[in-house]
């Protein structure tokens, strides 16, 4: 296994405090001047769309679908579109078929994808089950799932994670309009730069990283470092860089693939209804915590300490973290829900991971933050 030389990484640095009253925060109702700024990036758009031979475009967005823009433009461009809102913020396999039937039925033979993860995912699904070849352009509104640059589209049968993963449906083009940033609530930029931060980790850890993942985490991690604390609080001049770490994160696991973390995370996300980012965050750090504990090989305490020096970070000021943003509060569960979130966990889908989990492991691991009532 490939690895990052500690001479390649970024000095240590003791690990930030950020002090924050998360509630006041939350709570608060910040009414932003929505002038958003952003021609540079529809002309953009529209040099990529003009490249295509195109018909008619699916037009792949949540119900405020020109909110930045971008289809007025494309009409004023000239090029014909076809609206899809019908997907839920989990997208379900029989939403994308709608999307599907949508596309064939429209005789479309393009998709734009303007949103954040679940409208990305959702075009990504489209085209995976349209079997055809296909092109994406994607504009991501937030910065966290990096999902405009990865091979998987995170989907749901039922409330069941049910994803697919192909090359195949990575959009060919992307443009990073950091303008959007403007409208994302505060709660939502804490929840998706948690869920970049994790995918950099996760990636980092893997034992399927190499050289040139292991560098976009360091990168991806180095910004999140020096913009997350102003990007909470909606400083506009960290916008450009937070899109760029979820950029690189996602680049990040697209060759690296996630950890144990995510694999922990979705019955928290299904059944506690926390924010994916939030979920995988707090499984994060208590995996950290035990894989610290309990770490069986020099190789793993290298790994380890390499990670608190690129992050900052202890996973217990980690955890410290995540209390004063006030996530890691209402961590409890009835006794059958615990089991059920023990028993949802795919040994066999952690093999990635760079400590072997076992049974006793991840009850261990969940009962270190969620109380049993």
């Amino acid at each position: 296994m490939q690895r990052i030389l500690s001479s390649h990484l970024p000095s240590a640095r003791v690990a930030k405090s950020f002090r924050l009253d998360a509630g006041i925060f939350i709570n608060q109702v910040i009414i932003w001047n929505l002038n958003y700024n952003n021609q540079k990036f529809i002309d953009e758009f529209i040099s990529v769309l003009k490249k295509e031979n195109l018909s008619k475009i699916l037009f792949v967005a949540s119900a405020e679908y020109d909110r930045y823009g971008y289809r007025k433009a494309m009409e004023k461009s000239g090029f014909s579109s076809v609206a899809f809102c019908g997907f839920e913020p989990c997208p379900e396999v029989s939403s994308v078929m709608n999307g599907k039937e949508l596309f064939e039925k429209e005789n479309c033979d393009f998709i734009v994808a303007v949103g954040g993860g679940s409208v990305m995912d959702t075009a990504k699904g489209i085209k995976y089950y349209l079997e055809n070849d296909v092109h994406i352009l994607a504009v991501p509104t937030t910065a966290g799932t990096g999902a405009e640059v990865t091979r998987f589209a995170v989907l749901y049968n039922k409330g069941d994670k049910q994803s697919v993963r192909s090359f195949d449906i990575i959009p060919e083009y992307q443009v990073f309009d950091y303008t959007t940033l403007l409208s994302l609530p505060y709660e939502q930029r804490v929840v998706t730069a948690l869920d970049a931060f994790c995918h950099s980790v996760e990636a980092y850890w893997s034992t399927d990283a190499t050289d040139e993942s292991r560098e976009y985490s360091v990168t991806s991690l180095e910004l999140f470092n020096n913009n997350f604390s102003a990007f909470i609080s909606g400083e506009k001049s960290t916008f450009e860089s937070m899109m760029k770490c979820s950029e690189l994160a996602g680049r990040a696991i697209n060759i690296a693939q996630t950890a144990s973390p995510h694999a922990f995370s979705y019955k928290l996300h299904k059944i506690k209804g926390f924010h994916h980012g939030r979920a995988v965050a707090v499984c994060l750090a208590y995996i950290w915590k035990h894989m610290l504990e309990n770490c069986p090989t020099a190789e793993l305490e290298i790994l380890l300490a390499e990670t608190e020096i690129i992050t900052s970070f202890t996973p217990n000021s980690f955890i410290t973290l995540l209390d004063e943003l006030n996530l890691t509060s209402d961590l409890s569960m009835t006794s059958s829900e615990f089991d059920e979130t023990v028993s949802s966990v795919n040994i066999s889908r952690l093999a990635n991971n760079p400590m072997p989990f076992f049974e006793d492991d991840i009850k261990n691991i969940y009962s270190s933050f969620i109380t049993v009532k």
